[in-house]
This record gives C-alpha cells, structure tokens and sequence, in this order.
C-alpha cells in the first residue's frame, strides 16, 4: 500500500503551507524544538480535533542540537497523541550517535527515517549508498544485541538524489530500505519544485507509476514544495494517486 500525503510545517514556518484547511493526511513538519514545546498543546488539539491522519513527523531541524533524551520523549509524545509512528532526521553531525541512542531506548514500535541530501566533502552519511550500509550495519549489530534494528529505514528526498540512483538497479536495490519517500523535482540547484514540473530534471510521473507496478513498493510519499508552488500540492496528491491505482480513490 502507497499513501499519499503533504508536508504541514508548524512550529516556526508556515509559508509552505497550502493556504485553507489542514489536508487530512500529512507528514508534521517541526522546524525548531523550543517552538514545538511552546506549541505543542495547540498542535495536538488542531490534529486531533481535524480527525488528521499523520503519516510522518520530521523532526526540528536543530533536534541534535538538544539533549537526546528530549528528543527521545519528543518522539514518544507525539506517537502517543497523534499516533504517528515514522519520524525523518537529517544526517547532520552526530546522527550516528543519536542513532546509536535511539536503538538502546526502549521505543519499540516506531521508525526513524534517515533522510538522503547531496554528496558533500567530508560529510559521510548522506547519499543513499552510505545511509543503506550504516541502516545494515546498525540492523545487524541490534541483532547480534537481541535488539531491533527494524526501526530504522531511509527516507528518499528525489530533489536531493543524483540521476544515477533513478536507475532501475539502483532503485530495486533502495527502495527495500525505504519507508517515505519526499517527492518533489529539481531544475538544476533549484529544488523542491512540483514532482510534474515541464522541463524537470527527473522523470517522476515515470518514477510513481513504477513505484507500484514495477518494484512493488509500499510506505509513504510526502510532496514537499517550496512555497511558490504550495497550491499545487491537493491537486498534485490526487494525481499521484491516479498514477498509482488509476481513480483518485483509496485502493
């Protein structure tokens, strides 16, 4: 099964947010921890009271910037008040060992999702290929611990992966370790445009109707546009799920 939603920011920007109600499915975007703590009672009665489904949380983006151990009861809370269970992180400095904490806590029944971003120098856990081998190095050592290492997975931004990683080899050996995918395109440094942009540098409505016919693929995707293109998001959703079951209805 693909579900198919947007990314909702709270907690510090909401230019990215489509203008009216808040969609019925959604991945929570929190971009800065203390405003989340100052916001989270009105978050949680919004969501709640709206019946909205959230299919993914990505974490503040300044979260390894704060004591493990809050983001941990961070994840927990959240999980226990809108019951999302798939959190994206960022592969910035110190993933590894908040990674490592992660595994050593006892929260069971969630995921974290490592999120890909280009090749950069001296950064080491950021391409797909790097992120697979440290998920099944950390999988395989939770195993030799009696541990479960199931609860990390790859979350696979397309505006942030080479053309190469498109290939088909290179998805069926990716997409196995993948729980979300962020879908937008890209024109040369410009990223995070509608998945269906004329003249995009990927081949995305190619890329989703594949996802399910040809590699069998199940988890989430989440749009992600930048704020120029934010009204597109509802009606590309439905596109996305035309490409997929061919109606707009939930298969």
């Amino acid at each position: 099964m693909i579900e198919v939603s947007v990314s909702y920011g709270f907690a510090g920007d909401n230019r990215y947010n489509e203008p009216g109600p808040i969609p019925q499915n959604i991945q929570l975007a929190l971009y800065k921890y203390d405003l989340y703590t100052d916001m989270k009672k009105t978050i949680f009665k919004k969501l709640n009271q709206g019946h909205i489904h959230v299919k993914a949380v990505h974490m503040p983006l300044d979260f390894l910037r704060h004591e493990p151990s809050l983001m941990f009861e961070m994840i927990k809370e959240i999980r226990d008040e809108v019951g999302a269970v798939k959190f994206i992180v960022h592969p910035n400095k110190g993933i590894r060992k908040f990674l490592s904490l992660f595994l050593d806590e006892d929260i069971w029944d969630v995921e974290l999702c490592i999120e890909n971003f280009p090749w950069r120098k001296k950064k080491k856990l950021r391409n797909p290929l790097k992120i697979i081998e440290w998920i099944w190095f950390m999988r395989s050592s939770a195993l030799l611990a009696n541990t479960s290492g199931e609860l990390l997975a790859m979350c696979l931004d397309t505006s942030h992966t080479d053309n190469v990683w498109f290939d088909y080899q290179m998805l069926s050996y990716i997409l196995p370790y993948t729980s979300v995918i962020h879908l937008s395109n890209r024109q040369g440094k410009n990223q995070h445009l509608p998945f269906n942009i004329n003249n995009g540098d990927l081949n995305l409505i190619g890329f989703v109707k594949n996802l399910k016919r040809v590699h069998k693929w199940s988890g989430d995707i989440v749009l992600e546009y930048m704020p120029e293109y934010r009204h597109k998001l509802t009606s590309n959703c439905e596109y996305i799920k035309q490409l997929l079951y061919g109606s707009t209805k939930k298969i």
